[in-house]
């Protein structure tokens, strides 16, 4: 029980990490919202939700947007 609280509080803390780097990188780009999701072929509502760290956004949506910002998602740590 304490793993799983102890995961699911990475987990958060990872998509508020995420959230917080996407919305830098935007204003760092100059970027409103809209501008980013017309460049990523999102949704102003889908880079509104990622920003905020809603966890349930769409992997594939979420790569776009980090790849417009010329980021990259990373899988660190131990293999299957």
């Amino acid at each position: 029980m304490v793993d799983q609280l102890s995961r699911e509080g990475q987990a958060e803390q990872a998509i508020a990490d995420l959230a917080a780097r996407v919305r830098a990188t935007r204003k760092l780009h100059g970027l409103t919202q809209t501008q980013l999701a017309g460049l990523s072929g999102t949704g102003l509502r889908f880079v509104s939700e990622l920003e905020r760290g809603k966890p349930t956004v769409a992997l594939d949506k979420v790569v776009a947007v980090l790849s417009t910002l010329g980021l990259q998602l990373q899988v660190v740590g131990p293999g299957p």
